[in-house]
């Protein structure tokens, strides 16, 4: 088995080589960015025999770029985003709802060039049951996992993978219960003209490995009930669905 060693596997773009009309780039537009990964998930069209990889991002803060002065930008905002082999979505998610954005583009138009260093582990083992999954977490294993969800027509089917970064557990008796993101999750619902921005950024909790339970973000209203609320972006939303989950340590040299 193999499984993406997310630590160490990154997105890295390289700044567009055409010039501005004005002559000079800046140094926005001269700026390489090396980001970690958070998560893949590939989508798979049963119909079409068909399937495609994305990546999500790291979350990062809006800044200036090599200034003396103040770097954050404010009002500051999260930027994150979703990459695949030709496309990406850049997803801005600020504190007042209203103002989020996203922005689809293709890589070779945006950048020069974009690079998924996706590493995998030498060797990964799959852990069979509650037992085996609490020795790994307590040996301090890194532990990976692919969560199979679907849609009602089973004609789509989508793979998640991403890290566990905290998993809890009981050793008497063994039981585990992942708690763990931020994950892509497909809207299979979705409209949008292209793959990549049919995704939405989510956490997982679960406790079996035949059932997963999704907390999405939405717009949120700071306060409850109030129609004229300001709302802000955060996890508020959540569903559940059966999902197939296989827990995976990687084997260190």
């Amino acid at each position: 088995m193999n499984a993406i060693d997310f630590a160490n596997s990154y997105m890295t773009w390289f700044p567009s080589e055409q010039q501005p009309a004005s002559g000079t780039p800046s140094v926005d537009q001269q700026n390489i960015a090396r980001i970690q990964l958070d998560a893949a998930c590939t989508l798979c069209d049963e119909r079409l025999g068909t399937s495609e990889t994305f990546y999500l991002i790291a979350p990062c803060r809006s800044e200036r770029m090599y200034v003396d002065g103040p770097l954050f930008l404010m009002p500051n905002y999260e930027f994150a985003g979703v990459w695949g082999q030709d496309d990406f979505q850049l997803i801005r998610t600020h504190w007042i709802s209203l103002r989020d954005n996203r922005e689809y583009g293709m890589n070779h138009v945006r950048w020069s060039h974009v690079r998924l260093d996706v590493r995998r582990f030498a060797q990964a083992r799959l852990l069979e049951g509650p037992g085996q999954i609490v020795e790994a977490t307590l040996a301090n294993l890194p532990l990976i996992a692919r969560t199979e969800v679907w849609n009602a027509e089973r004609t789509e089917r989508a793979i998640l993978e991403y890290p566990i970064k905290t998993m809890n557990l009981t050793q008497n008796p063994p039981r585990f219960q992942v708690d763990t993101g931020p994950l892509l999750l497909p809207d299979f619902g979705s409209g949008a003209a292209h793959a990549v921005e049919r995704f939405e950024v989510a956490h997982v909790v679960y406790n079996a490995l035949t059932k997963a339970e999704f907390i999405l973000r939405r717009p949120t209203p700071i306060s409850p009930g109030d129609a004229q609320s300001a709302a802000t972006t955060d996890y508020s939303s959540i569903s559940v669905m059966p999902a197939r989950h296989e827990i995976f340590c990687g084997v260190l040299g």
